[in-house]
C-alpha cells in the first residue's frame, strides 16, 4: 500500500487512519504500507502484521524513487497478492511501475475531487500535469475505489469500465461519537461563554476555501437585525486543523476584526473530536471540492447537523433542508444567509442533526463499509489469477 497519509507514521495526532489500518489488518496475512514523508521518521508497527515504511526525502522525486526502492524490496520478499495506492498520481504511478514488473494487481483509490473539477485545476498550474498522469493511470489500474457515486459517474465519462470501480465510503467509527465526556462537553461550552457554537474541522489548505467562511461570518457580524448578536448571544467559530494557509486565515480575521468570533485551535486528537461535535451547535464545511466529507459524518455521528457547500460528497452526505443545508460552492453570501438562519431558528438544528445521525447510522456503518473493501480486495486477486 502506498499513502500520503503522515498519521500512519505516528507523526500527526489528527485522524484515524491508524484506527482503520488496523482493522485491515484483522484481514490480510501483512499489511505494508509506505507513506510519502518528509524529514526523519521510523518504520511504525502499527499492529503485528501491519508495518508502515517511511521515505524520509525531502523532495517529490526522492519521495518516487524511495517509495518504489522500498516497495520493490517488499515485493522481492513476499508474496504480494495487492498494490493499493492513495491516489491516481505519484503512489499511483509507483504502484503501476511495481504491477508491471511483479504482475501484481493494481488497485487506485480516488478520495480526492480531480476529474472534471475546475476548481480543482485552478489550484495549481501542476495539476494539469497531474490530470494527464491520473487520467493515464486510472485506466490501467484493474480497480478503482471511490468515495462517492459522483466521482464513480465521473470516472465513467472519462472512459473507466464501469465494472472495475466500487462505491466504497471511507470507514468512520460512528460508535465512538456516543462516547462523551460531559464534564469536557460542558468546560467547552462554559470556556465561550455558552454562544452558539459553529464548528469547522479540517486541513488548512486552498481547497477547504476558509476564506469563504471568514467572509460569511463578516457579513453575518455586520447585519444590523442580527438577534443573536441583540440577544447577547453572540457566536464563536472554532476551526480545528492545521495547515499552509494558517497566516491567510490570521490575516482575515484580523482585517475583519473578527477575534472575538473566530478561534484557531490547531490540531486536536482525534479521540477529543468528538467533544467538540457534541458542544457545537453545527458543522460549516465551505470547500471548493469533496469527494466525501468525513467531517460531515463524523458530525452527524454526534447528531449535529453541517451546512456545505454543494460538492460532489457533500451533496451525497447532505439532504438539503433535512439532515443539514447545502449552498453553492464559493458563494459567501448563500453561506452567510444559511448560518444566520441557523443561528437564529430555536431548535431547528437540533432537529436537523438527530436526522443526520439517524441516516448516518443506516448508510454509513464502519463494519460494512470494511468488509466491503476486504471483499473487493478478494475480488481483484480472485479475477487477476484466473
Amino acid at each position: 500500500m502506498f499513502s500520503l497519509d503522515k498519521s500512519l507514521l505516528g507523526l500527526k495526532k489528527e485522524g484515524d487512519a491508524l484506527e482503520r489500518h488496523k482493522k485491515y489488518g484483522e484481514f490480510a496475512e501483512s499489511l505494508d504500507i509506505i507513506v510519502f514523508n518528509k524529514g526523519k521518521a521510523g518504520l511504525n508497527k502499527i499492529s503485528e502484521n501491519v508495518v508502515a515504511y517511511p521515505t524520509n526525502s525531502l523532495f517529490k522525486l526522492n519521495h518516487i524513487f524511495r517509495a518504489y526502492q522500498i516497495g520493490e524490496e517488499i515485493c522481492r520478499q513476499k508474496k504480494i497478492d495487492l498494490i493499493d495506492c492513495q491516489d491516481p498520481f505519484f503512489t499511483g504511478l509507483i504502484g503501476y511501475l511495481l504491477k508491471k514488473k511483479f504482475k501484481i494487481p493494481l488497485e487506485i483509490h480516488c478520495h480526492g475531487d480531480f476529474f472534471k473539477n475546475p476548481y480543482w485545476l485552478k489550484e495549481s498550474f501542476l495539476n494539469y500535469f497531474y490530470l494527464l498522469l491520473g487520467k493515464f493511470l486510472i485506466k490501467k489500474a484493474d480497480a478503482v475505489r471511490v468515495v462517492s457515486a459522483g466521482i464513480k459517474d465521473k470516472l465513467i465519462g472519462l472512459g473507466v469500465a464501469e465494472n472495475k470501480i466500487r462505491v466504497i465510503p471511507t470507514p468512520v467509527n460512528l460508535e465512538k461519537f456516543e462516547r462523551i465526556d460531559l464534564k469536557k462537553i460542558e468546560k467547552i461550552k462554559n470556556q465561550y461563554q455558552n454562544k452558539k457554537i459553529i464548528l469547522f474541522v479540517g486541513t488548512l489548505n486552498k481547497v477547504k476555501n476558509l476564506p469563504l467562511l471568514i467572509n460569511a461570518l463578516n457579513i453575518i457580524k455586520q447585519k444590523d437585525n442580527n438577534s443573536i448578536l441583540r440577544k447577547g448571544e453572540g457566536f464563536i467559530c472554532l476551526i480545528i486543523g492545521q495547515g499552509r494557509e494558517e497566516e491567510e486565515i490570521k490575516s482575515r480575521i484580523k482585517i475583519y476584526k473578527l477575534e472575538e468570533n473566530v478561534k484557531l485551535l490547531g490540531g486536536i486528537e482525534h479521540s477529543q473530536l468528538v467533544n467538540y461535535y457534541r458542544a457545537c451547535d453545527f458543522l460549516v464545511l465551505p470547500s471548493l471540492s469533496e469527494s466525501f466529507g468525513k467531517v460531515i459524518l463524523e458530525a452527524a455521528a454526534a447528531g449535529k447537523p453541517a451546512i456545505a457547500t454543494d460538492t460532489t460528497g457533500a451533496s451525497e452526505l447532505i439532504i438539503n433542508g433535512e439532515t443539514g443545508f447545502l449552498t453553492p460552492i464559493n458563494n459567501q453570501e448563500k453561506l452567510a444567509e444559511k448560518i444566520y438562519f441557523l443561528l437564529n431558528e430555536e431548535n431547528l438544528a437540533e432537529q436537523l442533526g438527530e436526522k443526520a445521525k439517524k441516516r448516518a447510522k443506516e448508510k454509513f456503518e464502519q463494519k460494512e463499509s470494511i468488509e466491503k473493501i476486504i471483499n473487493f480486495w478478494r475480488k481483484i486477486d480472485d479475477k487477476f489469477k484466473k
